[in-house]
């Protein structure tokens, strides 16, 4: 297996590492140099083709030594060979892929000197010992294969007979996908068809195979297949794309099934979410290091979070998400939205984490107020996460910003109060302040609490608005003691450590909440609003109303009706993805 590969001037990077593990799924912004990292190791494979064919060749200087080194078979990489150096400056420009062995593989373009022509690139192998081998079977021992998946393509209509060594030559260019048949044709020839049906079939999903089949004028071929629940066969040109491209990914993945590494570029493109996962599912159940690249969302939630690497080529490294345990409170706080916020964090400029349900809410209120960017959900993404009492661990969502976002994401995170004191809310805030996170608590109980709005539920029960306002009075006037009591209990806790006895704090806890309770915006703010809503509805239908949902008060409030907090904190939302 690979370990790590290095690049010095190489096209995006100008000095980049990245290690791999059991499996990397390269994820980053477009342009960030992922597909650069798949493109070098397509090259090396090729350049370790040659090497395990035939010895060196030449002799090159390089770091102030002389190698036995090899000429780089440049032919299938035309537009690396225009674009190779870094900014195309003249400096020397180098790769160099090493294994878990020990072994290493350095590709070296010279530098370029004015007036002369451009050098010939050269590469050269290394063993654990720092010693070039001289011949062909030390190579073939200690230098493992790197499998490489093509990019892909829905197939030709027709596919003519092809000879056995172009469909080989071609099994891993761009070309694989219009000799897909030709394929299927060598694999029956060799005996291997049953095999690769019993390979396939728990990932083909009622999908039945035919042999490939040459027709009368034995100029081209045809595959058909069948499907559960309908017997009639098809050519496989007449299955969607997405199957088409599944066929040929079962097929290369069971060509290269057994070999220590495997490498894939974006492959769930025109595949279906299932079928992403289903991907995901496959390659996971292989004994091979995976190293993907991917900008789908489906792939990264399917995945290990170990897996995935930030790919930046304003950086020297990549950045793995780690196992230490400072991230546990970020992997409660988000659960299987992890990878999501990840996924989304690709193409944002900005990242809202959210509490539950409350995304719909908040894009159908930004929706009143004319602010686009939260329902885009491209420049911002939004991540619902599990909870204010989960986020113990403010240290490890700085980390994720900070070092695995880095600067390119800027970030919100929105948190309920529930019945926390002003102490408790102001220590939230700081913990996160204090590693560079901006985080918002509601000043009322939770986010509902800003959709109790006598006005819109007026409208919408067709109710006059000051009778709603005396039903949610009446509401709310039967919640007192339960308010109370949990207010009092969050105050104890918080101001027991202070010496005071609990007598004390809860003497002055009564004196507080008989003063503040007759006042409505208090009332409004921390009475448990699902509760209000449940106990209005009830009265709105007794007295022959409508019932009014959430939902219906955060789509039709209008602008001047929703509260003056949402509209700051919604108008920061959208200014995070300016």
């Amino acid at each position: 297996m690979i370990k790590e590969v290095k690049f010095t001037s190489f096209k995006a990077f100008g000095n980049f590492a990245m290690t791999f593990k059991g499996a990397s799924l390269l994820v980053g912004p477009n342009s960030a140099g992922k597909s650069t990292i798949l493109t070098s190791l397509r090259l090396a494979e090729t350049c370790l083709r040659l090497a395990k064919r035939t010895r060196p060749s030449v002799t090159n200087l390089h770091a102030g030594s002389y190698y036995l080194s090899y000429l780089v078979p440049t032919r299938d990489f035309a537009a690396l060979n225009e674009s190779v150096r870094h900014n195309f400056r003249d400096d020397e420009t180098s790769m160099e892929l090493s294994w878990r062995n020990g072994c290493k593989m350095r590709i070296v373009w010279p530098e370029r000197r004015r007036y002369e022509d451009e050098p010939t690139p050269f590469f050269y192998l290394l063993d654990a010992n720092g010693k070039p081998p001289r011949t062909v079977a030390p190579v073939k021992a200690n230098f493992s294969t790197i499998g490489v998946i093509p990019t892909l393509s829905p197939l030709e209509h027709e596919e003519p007979i092809l000879e056995t060594e172009t469909i080989r030559k071609n099994l891993s260019t761009r070309l694989s996908s219009r000799h897909f048949r030709n394929q299927m044709r060598l694999l029956d020839q060799a005996g291997e068809w049953d095999e690769f049906i019993e390979f396939a079939s728990p990932w083909l999903a009622g999908i039945a195979l035919g042999k490939p089949v040459t027709r009368y004028d034995t100029s081209s071929i045809d595959v058909f297949f069948t499907e559960a629940g309908n017997g009639s066969e098809k050519e496989i040109v007449w299955a969607g794309d997405g199957v088409q491209i599944w066929l040929q990914l079962l097929l290369h993945i069971y060509r290269s099934r057994d070999l220590p590494t495997l490498v894939l570029d974006e492959p769930e493109v025109f595949l279906h979410a299932d079928l992403q996962r289903r991907l995901v599912r496959l390659l996971e159940s292989l004994e091979t290091q995976i190293v993907l690249a991917t900008h789908s969302t489906e792939v990264l939630t399917e995945a290990d979070p170990d897996s995935i690497v930030w790919v930046d080529k304003t950086r020297r490294r990549a950045v793995r998400a780690p196992k230490e345990s400072n991230l546990s409170g970020l992997n409660a706080a988000l659960g299987s939205s992890f990878n999501l916020a990840m996924a989304k964090a690709l193409r944002a400029r900005g990242v809202i984490f959210v509490e539950g349900k409350d995304v719909r809410t908040l894009k159908r209120l930004s929706k009143t107020l004319g602010l686009g960017k939260i329902s885009e959900d491209i420049s911002l993404a939004v991540v619902p996460m599990t909870g204010y009492s989960r986020w113990e661990h403010a240290e490890a969502f700085g980390w994720f910003l900070r070092n695995f976002l880095g600067n390119t994401v800027k970030a919100l995170v929105l948190l309920d109060r529930d019945y926390r004191t002003d102490t408790q809310v102001e220590e939230v805030v700081s913990r996160f302040a204090s590693v560079d996170v901006h985080a918002h608590v509601w000043k009322k109980k939770e986010l509902e609490s800003y959709l109790i709005i006598p006005e819109t539920i007026a409208r919408l029960s067709q109710c006059p608005v000051m009778e709603v306002q005396d039903i949610i009075d009446g509401a709310m006037a039967g919640m007192q003691n339960k308010v109370t009591s949990r207010l009092l209990a969050e105050k104890i806790a918080t101001e027991r450590s202070t010496g005071r006895s609990v007598a004390t704090i809860n003497e002055d806890g009564l004196n507080d909440l008989a003063k503040n309770w007759t006042k409505s915006e208090f009332r409004y703010s921390i009475c448990p609003p699902k509760e209000v809503m449940a106990a209005v509805n009830r009265e709105l239908q007794h007295r022959g109303h409508k019932a009014v949902a959430f939902d219906t008060i955060a789509k039709y409030a209008r602008a001047s009706e929703i509260h003056p907090e949402m509209v700051a904190l919604l108008e920061k939302v959208d200014n995070l993805a300016a």
